[in-house]
């Protein structure tokens, strides 16, 4: 049986929520390592490769919970834009500048950059990414 428009999309935005709250736990446990060995190349690159998965589901998560309510966006640019609009990100440029970085992580090949993209996912990323979690995770619990 097929659900019809609405309750698809909100199933889709809730799934996918939920696959974004596994991956902000892994982008948290990495950090959480780090902190024990800041010198580790190996967890750099899990802090990395964490963020990018969170970073990717969050943006994906927020095109499906638009679609939710009747706003179509596709493209991560788009999303962002759209959901400042909405309200439903906070600081805007902070999304681009993460979409951005993102984007140079996959091109992340030396020491020195590495250490400069996680001080950046440490400093100033983790805390938009806990924005959108926090106000997701209250869109999950029911109204009273």
């Amino acid at each position: 049986m097929t659900l019809p428009g609405p309750e698809r999309s909100e199933l889709r935005w809730k799934q996918r929520f939920d696959n974004l709250q596994r991956a902000h736990r892994r982008l948290l446990w990495a950090l959480d390592m780090l902190q024990q060995d800041p010198e580790s190349e190996l967890i750099r690159m899990a802090v990395i490769k964490a963020y990018e998965f969170t970073f990717e589901l969050s943006w994906k998560t927020l095109k499906d919970f638009l679609a939710y309510n009747g706003i179509d966006a596709k493209l991560p640019r788009e999303v962002i834009k759209q959901s400042f609009a909405t309200g439903l990100i906070s600081d805007g440029q902070l999304w681009i500048d993460m979409l951005e970085e993102r984007n140079l992580m996959a091109h992340t090949y030396d020491d020195a950059r590495a250490k400069a993209a996680v001080h950046l996912i440490q400093e100033r990323y983790l805390v938009g990414l806990e924005q959108l979690h926090g106000l997701l995770s209250s869109k999950l619990e029911p109204a009273p």
